[in-house]
């Protein structure tokens, strides 16, 4: 995260790098442009990795680090454009032999931050989205950001976009979008959604109840989630937006133009599609800019 990346300036003490997953799809390259954007803006290390599947029947030592031609050869060509890029930035390279969800997933146990990208667009997240992006933003020890294309011009300002709920995650997921809108220089827009059907019928069936009330209890609780951060960064503008409605389809509406979408995880599993969220996963098929899944410190 950011702030394991400002300490390490101001000590001197070891750079956790960023970390990104490359291989032969088109969106590999958005992920490492990414990455690099990234990398450079916190004067972090670059850590570069495809991983090599193990062959059946084959014997290697866990971990081993090779390479075949090919292999070699699209890791020379992500060098090469980190150097066109960004030449100042210190760049390592590794093939682990191992599937790339395992790879990746123990990268970001020492990553400051961990970037993959995504197939594509559609309504079956496991088979469009990527099982390995899917599993890897379910379970990496890091923030995970999701590349499936890079933000194109819009007509909205830029800005970073957080999703927030008033949970434990979602505060994770707000620290992290705070600390992003601040290094980008660009506003924060925070949208608070409240699915209608888990409040608004009960509250209005109580006697003297109404849907101000309501609003105003989800204006305080919103007002709440982001008071700290916003005087920790006071020079980041934001933007709040207290909605009722469906979170996955609010998230991905204000998305549009946003140059990173941000939400929070409750989980890590192996079971990625079941313990990620519907929100998360809803929201990493759909986002039109990339998005960072954010877990809170010390969840399991």
């Amino acid at each position: 995260m950011t702030a394991p990346a400002e300490d390490n300036r101001s000590t001197g003490r070891l750079r956790r790098p960023v970390v990104v997953g490359v291989d032969d799809r088109r969106t590999s390259r958005f992920a490492l442009d990414w990455a690099i954007d990234e990398a450079s803006r916190h004067s972090l290390p670059l850590r570069i990795v495809r991983a090599c599947p193990v062959p059946p029947g084959s014997r290697v030592d866990p971990g081993e680090d090779t390479a075949d031609g090919a292999t070699s050869a699209a890791l020379a060509e992500s060098v090469s454009r980190v150097q066109a890029l960004a030449p100042h930035l210190e760049v390592v390279t590794e093939t682990p032999v191992a599937a790339p969800s395992v790879a990746l997933v123990d990268a970001s146990k020492k990553a400051a931050c961990l970037v993959v990208g995504a197939r594509g667009r559609g309504a079956l997240v496991g088979a469009v989205l990527g099982t390995t992006s899917l599993d890897v933003a379910a379970r990496g020890d890091c923030p995970v950001v999701v590349v499936r294309e890079l933000p194109r011009p819009a007509a909205t300002p830029p800005r970073v976009v957080v999703g927030a709920d008033g949970s434990e995650w979602s505060a994770a997921a707000i620290g992290y979008a705070f600390a992003q809108a601040s290094e980008r220089l660009v506003p924060l827009t925070v949208v608070h959604v409240s699915p209608p059907d888990l409040g608004t019928r009960s509250v209005l069936r109580r006697p003297g109840s109404d849907l101000l009330a309501l609003s105003q209890r989800e204006q305080t609780l919103a007002a709440e989630e982001i008071a700290g951060w916003s005087e920790k960064y006071p020079d980041v503008r934001v933007y709040q937006h207290v909605l009722s409605g469906h979170p996955v389809k609010a998230l991905v509406d204000h998305s549009e133009g946003a140059e990173l979408l941000v939400v929070g995880s409750r989980a890590r599993s192996r079971l990625a599609g079941m313990l990620l969220g519907s929100v998360s996963q809803g929201v990493l098929q759909h986002a039109h800019c990339p998005v960072a899944v954010v877990r809170a410190s010390g969840a399991s």
